[in-house]
């Protein structure tokens, strides 16, 4: 990925978890990459095509994904909806996030067809696999690590 989309990217996540989750991104203090705490990681990834093609993958904590749910939703953490479906918000932040950065890079007219996001387990082994890819992103969103990648065909 270009560096210019990296910083569209990283523009574009942060206003979108502002706006929708009411959660703010922030970059690691320092060099070393932020750790989750435990094997229980969650990544959310979708396909995009037009052109130029790609994929754009988030890998969150999947504690956290509760909470983007509650705040997107507008309910408590502990309500039934937030807990019978805790990876929609994250599917939806994705989806959201790629159908705003898509137009910032490629502008207004072209168009783009997205696949539906997927979710799917990971362990700390694929986090770092996924962590120290070219173009990966780590943010820390409510202070918990999340990786962003956005990878790019031409």
């Amino acid at each position: 990925m270009d560096s210019d989309h990296g910083d569209i990217l990283r523009r574009v996540f942060s206003e979108i978890a502002e706006n929708m989750a009411f959660m703010f991104v922030e970059e690691p203090d320092d060099e070393t990459p932020a750790e989750p705490e435990n094997d229980d990681l969650v990544l959310a990834h979708m396909v995009f095509s037009g052109p130029f093609s790609g994929r754009l993958v988030i890998a969150v904590p999947a504690a956290l994904c509760p909470e983007i749910a509650a705040n997107v939703l507008g309910l408590d953490p502990d309500d039934e909806l937030v807990k019978a479906k805790p990876y929609d918000a994250l599917k939806e932040l994705l989806n959201v996030t790629c159908g705003n950065v898509l137009p910032a890079i490629a502008g207004e007219d072209p168009v783009f067809d997205l696949t539906p996001p997927e979710i799917k387990k990971l362990d700390r082994a694929a986090w770092r696999v996924l962590r120290d890819m070219p173009g990966t992103q780590q943010h820390l969103v409510e202070d918990e690590p999340v990786l962003l990648q956005m990878s790019v065909e031409k």
